[in-house]
């Protein structure tokens, strides 16, 4: 157990101290949208999260970006909702959600609900728009913020100082 906390605070510090790419910061953001707007009585957003932790993203700014989009999901509902009954309405795709239905795992995720097909078509077509924003984010501003970042005592505290090397503290 002890180790899997020095583990932890290993990953923490490194995701902290932005020895990650903009392009692993980028994907958290990402990433943290799917996981924030996904309504969470869905196995959905846990799927992505799983995504996410997997992929080479970053673990902070994916935490960071899922507080923020939750607060923007509740904020889409009345959009979603039309949206994904028009999507679930679909003459086309009717046979389609009525075989997804059926296949085992697939009814947990909700997607018959209309707030959560509609918040999924949103955040499909948001994903590579954010990506791009983050990443141009993080390429001009992201040194700066991050070092910034490092000069907040409680962050000090929490990881070390800047000077301090990952595998110590």
């Amino acid at each position: 157990m002890i180790k899997g906390i020095s583990n932890f605070l290993r990953m923490f510090r490194k995701s902290v101290r932005g020895v990650d790419t903009s392009h692993q910061l980028a994907l958290g953001v990402m990433f943290g949208m799917f996981v924030g707007l996904l309504p969470k009585d869905s196995m959905l957003p846990y799927f992505f999260l799983v995504i996410m932790i997997l992929s080479p993203a970053n673990l902070l700014s994916g935490a960071c970006s899922g507080v923020l989009f939750s607060w923007i999901g509740t904020a889409l509902d009345p959009v979603a909702h039309q949206l994904g009954s028009w999507v679930l309405t679909f003459d086309p795709l009717e046979t389609t959600w009525l075989w997804l239905y059926q296949l085992p795992v697939v009814p947990w995720t909700r997607f018959e609900n209309t707030v959560v097909m509609g918040i999924l078509v949103i955040a499909i077509l948001a994903a590579y728009p954010i990506y791009r924003l983050s990443l141009f984010f993080f390429d001009q501003y992201g040194k700066e913020i991050g070092q910034r970042f490092m000069q907040c005592r409680f962050v000090q505290w929490l990881v070390g100082s800047p000077a301090q090397p990952a595998g110590e503290g």
